[in-house]
């Protein structure tokens, strides 16, 4: 599944993100993804090569981000890859059994200890992904968690999307497993990576006049943040950085506020 849409993204403190969801649960409905409510949990296993290329932005390989993505406890996965230029976003993804993507994922890992030039045994599902992480040495790096508030509408024949990301935690890879927010789960290696809410307007050609709206009724500045360059930053994963044995804040004077990176 191929998607190219617009997406703005702002930076909120939690008494502005608290305004703006009420003002979008009055102007939109729930997304259709929440199980209840208007908002559910999202983890993403993010890869990078051994040099950080995507953290550091290097060349064609920094440009486009690719993970491996795990909504609530689903025991669904989906393979994704997207890319940021001039706002717009560029994504392309699929989802199946964990057994299915575990197996593409696998056949990744075979493909990077194999000494000879022989092709990979491409399976089914995910080739293009697969393909694209070998040609480029793609390596699980860190996982990214959080909450996302979501609502949407249409307007002229357009669909639009509201996102308030929260609670954003990172947390070191562990192989390939992709986190799950099953009761149990383990979340001791979590550590915050930002005090702020992630707001995103997503939509396909114009800026919809209910977000017009919002803009004047709340003056926010668009600010770039990157999740993935956040979560490496929190761990220092470039570096030896020690294990945490409890969830932590990060102290005031690490400060990723100032994020300014325009990708996604």
């Amino acid at each position: 599944m191929n998607d190219k849409r617009i997406e703005l993204k702002y930076q909120l403190d939690s008494s502005l993100a608290l305004e703006v969801k009420q003002w979008a649960r009055e102007h939109l409905t729930a997304d259709p993804n929440c199980e209840s409510g208007d908002s559910y949990d999202v983890n993403s296993l993010y890869l990078d090569t051994p040099q950080l290329d995507l953290f550091h932005q290097t060349g064609s390989i920094g440009r486009r981000k690719y993970r491996v993505r795990r909504y609530g406890c689903e025991s669904k996965l989906w393979l994704e890859s997207k890319s940021k230029k001039k706002n717009e976003v560029q994504k392309t993804r699929c989802v199946g059994s964990e057994d299915e993507v575990m197996n593409t994922l696998l056949e990744l890992e075979r493909a990077s200890t194999r000494s000879d030039s022989a092709d990979p045994t491409t399976p089914a599902l995910g080739d293009w992904f697969l393909k694209q992480a070998i040609k480029k040495q793609l390596r699980p790096t860190t996982q990214i968690h959080y909450r996302r508030f979501a609502r949407m509408g249409s307007e002229l024949g357009q669909n639009m999307r509201l996102t308030i990301d929260s609670q954003l935690h990172a947390s070191p890879a562990s192989g390939w497993d992709v986190a799950s927010e099953e009761a149990g789960s383990d979340r001791t290696q979590r550590v915050k990576a930002t005090r702020l809410e992630i707001l995103e307007l997503k939509f396909h050609r114009f800026m919809p006049h209910r977000f017009k709206e919002l803009l004047r009724e709340f003056p926010i500045p668009v600010t770039g943040f990157s999740k993935y360059r956040a979560a490496v930053r929190c761990w220092n994963l470039h570096q030896p950085v020690p294990v945490f044995d409890s969830a932590i804040e990060l102290p005031p004077e690490w400060n990723w506020n100032t994020e300014t990176v325009s990708y996604a």
